[in-house]
């Protein structure tokens, strides 16, 4: 069974907020991982790209590239 590159401890940050996002990415990251086929050595552009993509909701500008809408 393939390990996952996301979920492994790492020291912690004081600032909750820091956390909560850290863990998201982490979450987001190890969804994406798993989508592609859990693939090796592509740890850093799988979290740059979850990473991408939960500040592109939090700045409400997200578009899953998946889904058409009808603007």
């Amino acid at each position: 069974m393939t390990r996952s590159p996301f979920l492994q401890t790492t020291a912690v940050d004081t600032e909750a907020e820091h956390v909560a996002t850290h863990e998201a990415i982490a979450l987001r990251a190890l969804e994406i991982w798993r989508e592609l086929g859990c693939p090796q050595n592509h740890d850093l552009d799988i979290w740059l790209e979850a990473e991408a993509e939960l500040h592109a909701i939090d700045q409400h500008c997200f578009r899953h590239p998946h889904v058409q809408r009808g603007d």
